[in-house]
């Protein structure tokens, strides 16, 4: 008699740029420990946490695009799939959290899956997706100096995948609009293959604007999970800003904070203390057992002590940021040496860094062709894995064909409210909550959709329905005249608009605005990255927020 075989869920953890597994080493233990002691809710089910290293052989690995990547992770999905059948086992449902650039991975993971025939999820059950500190719809641009600076050289010094992050690859001829079609349709003569669609730069739409597109497998894929669960750091984040991470057009958190500097420079307050959010008229809420924000609102702002002439107020030198000790994450008399030779190491490290970028980029363009060639077919190909085949487009999204569009909106955006809609409305509480302010005042401006309630969904409760893009657009599209006027909005592209406006689409997807105010960068700290630092351990409790709510 042949053994039936047990169940298995398969859980795939993938890290970020210049990631390790050992980054994300937290989530893999909480996750094992919370559903070891919840396997009661689901007996014989058999929880197999895959953290994937391939993109790790180098740091650089991680350079090679969102694509290259996401294709090494399913070979690895696929190997240990093969490895529980042989050990008798059988994967029947299947979850994959992201962290950093690890979360868009995940989603291109979700499209190489789905357009498989049959897909991948027809006899898996997809469960649980959650990102930590994800830049979903790219990198955003601010009107800063260094803003425009880091979008110019990391979209160059970081091979593919920087071209991605910053929307400036074509990965897909842009065949939607009517009037750039008879353009192409002229340019095109006498080309073959892909070039035929590609005859301008303009005409090709970008790989995040595609994951985000409800016509697609990588939107329909993400839309079929009973969970999804976004985690967004609020501050001090200096890699993945608020307004990415969390899918937001506007970020409240630093136009607050940006008013809490003004307000402090007015009392006279030592320039490199840490600010009171309150000062700058945001009241937020948070969970007892986790700094997640449960509610957020505006309140009154503090009025300066009477008699208090801001203009006479004692002068403080406020040093360059990289002449102050605080800048850096060591002792102060460690921080000072580095001070000291700054001169010489600050210009020997800036031509080393971009040598090195320079060096990398260029064996990441030899790996990715020689992943092309492995997988055969070139980029045609490579398209059609993920459910995209050029004929179809040319011909589907021309103007005789007004169905298209409507008829596969209707496919991923029905299909997700009927999959999803009766997970939307769960919740669960974390436990009593701490609120920082006063308990008057008015609302914040509208965020894209609403903050998560004190829970990550597991019984259910009266939630508030998430407001729809159509409802809310004009709310959160457009910034307020504070968010301009202190410039903590970023100017989004017409792309980064659509992601945002998709995605808050999905019924089932929850966010979690974390709030880690004494971390000196949150990236790291939000997953609990490098144990040996103090302001890591902090991540402890985001992550078991969420592993005690993972469904099994």
């Amino acid at each position: 008699m042949v053994a039936r075989p047990y169940p298995v869920h398969l859980v795939t953890a993938c890290h970020g740029l210049w990631g390790h597994p050992s980054h994300i080493a937290y989530i893999r233990e909480s996750l094992l420990h919370h559903t070891s002691r919840a396997s009661s809710s689901s007996p014989g089910t058999k929880v197999v946490v895959l953290v994937p290293e391939t993109n790790a052989v180098t740091f650089a690995h991680t350079y090679d695009g969102i694509d290259t990547c996401a294709d090494r992770v399913v070979e690895e999905i696929d190997a240990e799939v093969k490895r529980i059948q042989d050990d008798g086992g059988k994967v029947t449902a299947f979850s994959i959290v992201g962290y950093s650039l690890g979360g868009l991975v995940a989603r291109y993971v979700l499209g190489l899956l789905d357009s498989r025939t049959p897909s991948f999820f027809d006899e898996v059950r997809p469960a649980n997706f959650a990102t930590f500190a994800s830049p979903a719809i790219g990198v955003p641009r601010y009107k800063s100096f260094w803003s425009s600076t880091f979008a110019f050289l990391g979209s160059r010094l970081l091979s593919r995948t920087g071209q991605q992050l910053y929307e400036r690859d074509r990965f897909l001829p842009a065949k939607f609009n009517p009037a750039t079609r008879q353009q192409q349709d002229g340019d095109a003569k006498g080309c073959k293959g892909l070039s035929k669609f590609l005859s301008r730069r303009n005409d090709a739409e970008p790989l995040l604007k595609l994951m985000a597109d409800p016509r697609y497998s990588f939107y329909r894929a993400l839309s079929r999970f009973e969970r999804i669960d976004v985690f967004a750091n609020t501050v001090n984040d200096r890699t993945v800003p608020f307004p990415t991470g969390g899918i937001e057009a506007h970020d409240p958190f630093a136009l607050a904070r940006a008013k809490a500097q003004k307000v402090a420079q007015a009392r006279g307050d030592d320039p490199d203390a840490e600010v009171d959010i309150r000062d700058g008229g945001l009241e937020i809420t948070l969970a007892n057992n986790a700094p997640i924000i449960v509610s957020h609102k505006q309140v009154p702002p503090p009025a300066l002590p009477a008699g208090r002439n801001p203009s006479k107020r004692r002068f403080r030198l406020r040093l360059p940021l990289l002449l102050r000790p605080t800048t850096y994450p060591f002792s102060r008399p460690v921080s000072l040496l580095v001070i000291a030779f700054l001169p010489l190491a600050l210009p020997l490290s800036v031509f080393y860094l971009v040598g090195r970028f320079a060096l990398q980029t260029r064996e990441s363009r030899r790996r990715i062709r020689d992943a092309r060639k492995r997988l055969g077919g070139g980029r045609e190909t490579m398209l059609e894995r993920v459910g995209v085949r050029l004929g179809e487009v040319a011909e589907l999204a021309g103007v005789d064909n007004p169905e298209y569009a409507g008829g596969l909106s209707v496919e991923g955006g029905e299909g997700a409210q009927a999959n999803g809609g009766s997970e939307a409305s769960e919740a669960t509480h974390f436990g009593p909550q701490r609120t920082y302010g006063s308990t008057s005042g008015t609302s914040t401006p509208a965020l894209a959709r609403p903050v998560s309630p004190p829970s990550l969904s597991s019984s259910r409760s009266a939630t508030p329905a998430p407001s729809s893009p159509s409802s809310s657009s004009a709310a959160h599209l457009t910034p307020s005249d504070e968010a301009a006027k202190y410039s903590t909005d970023p100017v989004l592209t017409s792309s980064q608009l659509f992601q945002i406006k998709n995605l808050n689409a999905i019924p089932q997807l929850r966010k979690h605005f974390v709030y880690l105010p004494h971390a000196r960068n949150a990236h790291g700290a939000i997953v609990r990255r490098d144990p040996s630092y103090a302001a890591h351990k902090a991540g402890i409790k985001v992550i078991d927020a969420w592993a005690r709510e993972f469904q099994v």
